[in-house]
């Protein structure tokens, strides 16, 4: 296709909607994967979610948004980061042999969808958080006030150790080859 009536002639209007309404979603987990993880850029794509914001992926490894939240860009944003914290977190499940990487091993081969208070669900939250708040200045909150009250502790017990290092200006992309115990 070499131009956008092509594509909207060959999928329709709506697919080109789609399409630019990812691009700055893809360029944002772009930059949170080169500049913040250290690791490749995964796709970001939408589909027909029936409830969830967003997925990860772990076959394709690629985030789903949900097409229905295709107009609340902070919704997809936090998504976004949510899933892709996922994505590293069994990164480093498979590099590292530590005790946080043997909880979220667990975690995840006893995952409970419906369970929003295990670790790997709490970090992804704070993660997403983070991110959101210092690099696009939005002020995210979970909207159940109890979970957000153990993402807030888990942020402050410095459990997430790059929001310390956001917060310090010190931050830089993670080398997944060093041993770091989080």
């Amino acid at each position: 296709m070499n131009n956008k009536k092509e594509f909207i002639n060959a999928f329709g209007i709506e697919k080109w909607n789609e399409l630019e309404k990812l691009k700055p979603l893809q360029e944002a987990v772009d930059i949170v994967c080169n500049e913040y993880l250290g690791i490749e850029p995964i796709p970001v794509v939408f589909e027909s979610l029936p409830e969830d914001v967003a997925r990860y992926d772990f076959k394709l490894q690629a985030i789903i948004l949900n097409n229905k939240y295709i107009n609340d860009y902070i919704e997809l944003l936090d998504g976004c980061f949510h899933e892709l914290e996922h994505h590293w977190q069994r990164i480093y499940i498979a590099n590292y042999d530590t005790p946080k990487a043997k909880r979220w091993k667990t975690e995840y081969e006893n995952y409970d969808k419906y369970n929003q208070t295990q670790e790997i669900e709490i970090d992804a939250c704070a993660f997403s958080q983070v991110i959101l708040s210092c690099e696009f200045g939005i002020k995210y909150k979970h909207p159940n006030k109890y979970i957000q009250y153990m993402i807030d502790d888990y942020i402050n017990s410095r459990k997430i150790l790059l929001y310390l290092m956001l917060m310090e200006n010190k931050l830089k992309p993670l080398n997944m080859k060093e041993d770091i115990i989080i």
